[in-house]
């Protein structure tokens, strides 16, 4: 009998240290689902500010399509406005790769684990950031040429840069 009264005592001893354990667990759980998920909001903080600036490269490519298709300038500027293009078009493109490579959160949690999560989450923020990075600098450049009246006039006209 004091056996059995011994044991019962040790069981339910143990019941409430895994019942502690248990909500240590828990609580761990929690605070990590809470970091990613704060993290994957920052993430897609940075994606929503480069998403409102696709369409100002989308105006600044029509607008570079314009001064093309008119004419008029000379070769310097031609070629500045082409490669002003094809820098807004490598940060458009740049954007489209980051967003293949996109996953939401709860995909995430169903095929890495805890560590990988938090992995791929720091290195998609870093590559939002330098899309970013590649899309001010572009739409900047673009911006820069096209506000440049020197070159408008064509060649032979003295330029002072």
């Amino acid at each position: 009998m004091k056996f059995l009264y011994l044991f019962s005592f040790l069981l339910l001893l143990t019941s409430c240290g895994n019942a502690e354990s248990e909500a240590a667990d828990n609580a761990e759980e929690r605070a990590l689902a809470a970091a990613q998920e704060a993290a994957y909001s920052s993430m897609m903080d940075g994606h929503d500010r480069v998403m409102e600036m696709m369409g100002q490269i989308t105006q600044a490519q029509r607008t570079i399509t314009e001064q093309l298709t008119t004419g008029g300038h000379g070769d310097d500027y031609r070629e500045l406005l082409l490669a002003a293009n094809e820098q807004l078009e490598d940060a458009d493109d740049a954007m489209m790769d980051w967003m293949n490579g996109h996953r939401p959160l709860d995909e995430l949690r169903s095929n890495l684990k805890e560590d990988e999560i938090m992995n791929f989450i720091r290195e998609r923020t870093r590559g939002i950031a330098e899309v970013e990075a590649d899309i001010k600098t572009s739409l900047a450049n673009a911006e820069q040429i096209l506000s440049n009246e020197d070159h408008e006039h064509g060649e032979g006209m003295d330029h002072n840069h």
